[in-house]
């Protein structure tokens, strides 16, 4: 039993890095859960601008196939101010800017 305890000089160090890595890792592991709890709340989410990609590729069918501009955005259950299409999903509001004149 005595020769498993002899090098004690390497013992100090190893001890440090080994309770190092549990602390990063426990650090990591809590950051993760707070920003699911608290994060979710805030963040709009990959599905919200799928939708809105998906509303923005239809608007633009819809303006290559000859029709009008505000025609087009009540199809996709937008409307257009300023030169910007207003696309509102989930009581989120999203502005999408046009180089082009929409009206």
């Amino acid at each position: 039993m005595k020769k498993i305890i002899q090098n004690k000089r390497a013992d100090i160090p190893i001890t440090i890095l080994v309770l190092g890595v549990f602390v990063i890792c426990a650090l990591a592991v809590t950051s993760f859960m707070i920003f699911k709890i608290e994060g979710s709340k805030d963040s709009l989410g990959v599905e919200l601008f799928q939708e809105i990609n998906t509303d923005i590729e239809k608007f633009n069918f819809y303006q290559n196939t000859d029709f009008s501009s505000i025609e087009s955005a009540e199809k996709i259950n937008a409307t257009i101010s300023r030169n910007q299409l207003i696309i509102e999903k989930n009581n989120t509001k999203i502005f999408v800017r046009y180089t082009k004149n929409l009206e």
